[in-house]
């Protein structure tokens, strides 16, 4: 039987040996010789297009260069120093509850250390002396800590010094060995002491129905005091006055004759939140508004406040000041009395009580403007 199983065995033998012995053929050789290498004729990966083993260590220095620089990049991002602790200041800000200044401290970590560790030293300097340290204990890279004011406070920073410039806080923190940069407290956040007052009384008058004060009503004073640092620039012709914000109270009275005829409920101030029996307020650019029981509607539709004419004005005409005494809470400084730089005269009776009758000329007409009122309408005046 032809074709059978024997001969199909025999013909795919046959066909297995033509091909091993193709492959055998094609691939003579070591595989040194197989592969190129040392044969730079032609062709091939052992010809001109063959890696350079010169190449291949340069292209992989080039590589390793690279990497450590990314490396040593993301260190430096991630704050971690080549050599010892990097430290620095990066802000600072008052804790008014508290009475403390507060510092954030940045710490940058040796290469190889997560996080620092030990007792950091902190040192406030004025003026170039060491007036307070402390030692707090680290475990993180940016934290705050606090130094109360209490612990360090000598003065004011702006303009303190004799010749009207300012005198300086500085900070300074030290970590096993190394130090920060001396940073500069704001004047406006170490400022804490009140050396300077002021006050300010502007009428409120209403038109009325009322011929027996010539329809006009002098109904009291818009009551203003300011406190705060004399500007070391510009308080020599305008005393004009520096915001501080501080622990303190006020004490305000309107003189008249050299004698009180108004005080106000005292005033606490936290910072700058001022308050009393009965109100609030906020002194805003060394400014504070006393707030009385008065109140009238202004042009813009806005409420005003004010001292009711009969708690102080004692139907006399004159000079009114203020008096004003700011106590301050320890240590932030002594107590400051002292007036209004400026006295306003009210002339509320004469202006009620004016003649008003029209001057009526021979041919029967009413006089001009200037001589139509024999008494004229007086405003305040300084005094």
């Amino acid at each position: 039987m032809s074709g059978g199983l024997l001969e199909k065995a025999k013909s795919q033998d046959n066909d297995l040996e033509d091909v091993v012995e193709e492959v055998t053929m094609a691939s003579s050789g070591s595989l040194l010789d197989r592969a190129g290498v040392g044969d730079n004729s032609s062709g091939g990966i052992g010809g001109e297009a063959a890696f350079d083993s010169n190449q291949i260590k340069k292209a992989a220095a080039v590589s390793l260069v690279a990497l450590l620089i990314l490396f040593i990049a993301y260190q430096a991002i991630m704050g971690f120093t080549l050599g010892g602790y990097s430290i620095s200041v990066s802000d600072i800000e008052v804790d008014e509850d508290e009475n403390n200044l507060r510092v954030q401290v940045f710490i940058g970590t040796p290469m190889f250390k997560s996080s620092p560790s030990g007792d950091m030293s902190m040192s406030i300097s004025y003026n170039g002396t060491s007036v307070w340290t402390g030692s707090f204990a680290v475990s993180s890279k940016l934290s705050w800590y606090d130094a109360p004011f209490a612990d360090f406070y000598q003065n004011n920073s702006r303009g303190a010094a004799a010749d009207g410039t300012d005198i300086d806080y500085t900070i300074s923190v030290t970590l096993e060995g190394s130090s920060s940069e001396p940073f500069s407290i704001p004047g406006e956040l170490s400022d804490r002491s009140i050396n300077a007052v002021d006050g300010e009384l502007s009428q409120i008058t209403e038109s009325c129905d009322c011929e027996e004060k010539n329809d006009l009503d002098h109904v009291g004073v818009k009551f203003l005091v300011g406190i705060g640092a004399l500007d070391p620039v510009q308080s020599n012709t305008s005393n004009l006055m520096m915001h501080v914000d501080s622990d303190y109270t006020i004490n305000a009275k309107i003189i008249h004759d050299d004698s009180s005829v108004f005080s106000f409920p005292s005033v606490t101030v936290d910072g700058s939140a001022a308050s009393w029996s009965g109100g609030s307020g906020v002194v805003d650019n060394a400014w504070l508004e006393l707030e009385g029981d008065g109140t009238s509607t202004g042009a813009f539709g806005d409420t005003i406040h004010f001292i009711e004419r009969d708690d102080f004005y004692e139907g006399d005409d004159g000079c009114y000041t203020i008096e004003i005494t700011v106590v301050h809470t320890t240590p932030f400084g002594e107590d400051v009395i002292g007036t209004s730089s400026q006295g306003w005269e009210f002339f509320w009776e004469y202006n009620e009580n004016r003649d008003t009758s029209a001057d009526i000329g021979a041919d029967g007409e009413e006089g001009t403007a200037d001589d139509k009122y024999p008494d004229p309408y007086k405003s305040p005046e300084a005094c």
